[in-house]
């Protein structure tokens, strides 16, 4: 079936100059290295990757399609659903890339070298906003699902994230703050004498009262990938107080994952750090206990269940 599929909708992407349909077809992609893994497209790699990378620079025909029909529009058209088209391309492209990096893993650096200066290049503030957050986005996921492997762009990576948490706009932040804690995780390189700025960076985010763009739930992600990382290298009589009172996670349920992880990490190894704050935690933990949409891992349920 997928020797059907993928040849089919790769014969659709060659000519098709709709934008709407591009986007679809990058969706579907997306889906089907998802539930099918990377069988589903390894005989394909190259060419889907040749499709992405021209949407990335803004080659694809759907793009240049755009303006060769520039002449032609009326003043009625609008141009601004043209632009959030383009938007929504690149970020459905985006989509992809990062589902091809969580499917191959470390078998993905090849495509990584290709994809990650184009990726990059949409991080500098002299692009869009949505451009930005989708840019530090990308390179969130692909840090995160490249694992170890990731190690190799460690350094131009962090310093995008670090740029991005200082980024006006509050996606870029939060996107940015995922980023830098999910490289932080993957990479096998020592990060901790950088933990202070990482630290110094995400707070504002943690302090944010609504949540939006999830930038508190992934601060608190990020703090918690530190304290896993190296708790010795975070000042938790400073941090945890903090860190606490951004808990428990409301909408990004995937950073429950690191958080009560770290939490009980502190509660088996670092107790005399975490004791004084246990009184504040416990009511913390009975809510997130107690929430079907919580996703904490079956270790640490069962070892707060019996606290």
């Amino acid at each position: 079936m997928i020797k059907i599929v993928i040849p089919a909708l790769l014969n659709i992407w060659d000519d098709e100059d709709d934008k709407l349909v591009v986007i679809q077809i990058c969706i579907e992609l997306r889906s089907i290295m998802r539930d099918v893994g990377p069988a589903a497209t390894i005989d394909y790699a190259e060419d889907i990757s040749k499709h992405l990378l021209e949407i990335f620079e803004k080659k694809a025909l759907c793009q240049t399609a755009d303006l060769e029909d520039e002449d032609d529009r009326t003043g009625e058209e609008d141009e601004d659903e043209l632009a959030e088209h383009d938007s929504l391309l690149i970020g459905a492209a985006a989509d992809c890339v990062a589902e091809f990096a969580e499917v191959f893993a470390d078998a993905f650096e090849p495509i990584m070298d290709t994809f990650l200066p184009h990726i990059a290049g949409y991080a500098k503030p002299t692009f869009a906003t949505s451009e930005r957050a989708m840019s530090v986005g990308c390179l969130a996921e692909i840090s995160k699902n490249m694992g170890p492997a990731i190690t190799k762009y460690a350094k131009t990576l962090f310093q995008i994230f670090m740029t991005g948490l200082g980024d006006q706009d509050l996606e870029v932040r939060s996107n940015s703050a995922y980023g830098v804690g999910a490289l932080i995780e993957s990479a096998t390189i020592d990060a901790s004498p950088y933990f202070g700025d990482v630290l110094k960076a995400v707070y504002p985010l943690i302090k944010i009262a609504d949540n939006t763009n999830n930038a508190r739930d992934n601060a608190a992600g990020c703090v918690a990938r530190l304290i896993l990382e190296n708790a010795d290298a975070v000042p938790l009589a400073d941090v945890i107080p903090v860190w606490i009172s951004a808990l428990p996670i409301s909408k990004d349920h995937l950073e429950d994952i690191p958080v009560y992880d770290a939490v009980c990490h502190l509660l088996e190894t670092r107790r005399k750090d975490i004791e004084a704050f246990i009184p504040v935690l416990k009511p913390v933990l009975e809510q997130a206990l107690a929430d079907p949409a919580s996703l904490i891992s079956s270790e640490s349920r069962q070892y707060l269940s019996t606290l």
